[in-house]
Formats: C-alpha cells, structure tokens, sequence
C-alpha cells in the first residue's frame, strides 16, 4: 500500500507507517480520529500516519470535502481542515467549505479557485482507485506496515497489530547479516 504523496504525520522513517481510507462524510471514520490522537500520542517518533481520501459514493459531499482537504494542503493547512472537516462533517457543502477555509486562516481566493476549478478531484480519484486496488470497500480502512484493519476499532486493536510490527522490526535489526563471509584476516 502505498502513501503516495499524501499528507503524514510522524517521521517518514518511522518503522510503522499508517495508511488510512477515510470519507469525511463518513460517522465511523469521525469516531476514530480520536483513536488515531491516541496512537500517535502512545508512540512518538514511532508511527508515521498517512491519510488517503476514500469518499464513498452514498455520501454526496465527500469527495467535494476530499478535494477541500487537498487544496488546504496547498496552503500548508491540510491538517487544520482535516479537523474541521471531520468536527463538521455533516455539514459539507461548497459554501461550507469555503467557510471553513476562512476559519482556518487560509488565502480564500486561492482556496476558492482551487476548490471551484476542481483541480485536486484527480487526486482525491486516484487515492479512491488506489485504495479499491488493495481491496478497500468502506471506510475507515487502515494498512498497518500492509496489515488490513477494518473499520472504527478501540486502541488496544491497534496497539495490538504495532506493537506486534514493532517486535517484529526490532528483531529484524537484531538478526546477524545472512550470508556475509567473515572478511577479517586472521593472525
């Protein structure tokens, strides 16, 4: 699963890296996020969180929100929508949108033209396509170093599946190097 050229949070060398498919439209994916404060709160410098736009096409206003996102992460302010987005995520409509970039400080002529131009729907197109390609169907869904977990699950299911990865990592680094010939000259 790839993370692409979406927006992270964490250090992109942590050893686990966290790719959600959300739908700002979606209750489920709203009733994580504070969940997902919490993993990241419970293992600093360890988890790279990356977030991927899945609108689901039942929910009329997310791939607009999607794209709302986007064009914020062009002003350096994708987090800042992100959770304006989701702390109002029944109220998505465009002239909601263009509100709550104002709110969040960001330049409202260029987020409007943004937005109104459409210019971020092929990105947000292309997370939905990749996210279908490794078998998405609903939101939220989170690939935990390529681990499928579905759905707006409690921490400890989480912490489970990272503490497992970080283990597992962690045992990587203490395996001696397979197939290196001692080079030393003995004597």
């Amino acid at each position: 699963v790839s993370v692409d050229n979406d927006p992270g949070q964490g250090p992109a060398d942590a050893p686990i890296t966290i790719i959600c498919f959300s739908d700002y439209q979606c209750p489920f994916c709203k009733r994580v996020e504070p969940t997902v404060k919490d993993v990241l709160a419970k293992y600093p410098g360890k988890v790279r969180y990356v977030f991927r736009d899945y609108p689901l096409s039942f929910h009329q206003f997310a791939q607009k929100a999607g794209e709302a996102a986007g064009c914020a992460d062009e002003q350096g302010k994708f987090w800042e929508m992100h959770e304006k987005l989701f702390a109002n995520n029944t109220a998505l409509a465009i002239d909601n949108l263009k509100q709550y970039a104002k709110d969040i400080g960001a330049n409202v002529e260029q987020f409007n033209q943004c937005l109104d131009g459409g210019k971020r729907a092929q990105e947000v197109t292309d997370d939905m396509n990749a996210g279908s390609a490794v078998g998405v169907t609903g939101t939220p869904a989170f690939f935990i170093n390529g681990r499928f977990i579905n759905g707006a699950v409690p921490l400890e299911q989480f912490t489970e599946v990272i503490d497992e990865e970080l283990a597992r990592a962690e045992a990587k680094k203490s395996m001696p190097a397979m197939g290196k010939k001692d080079t030393k000259k003995k004597g």
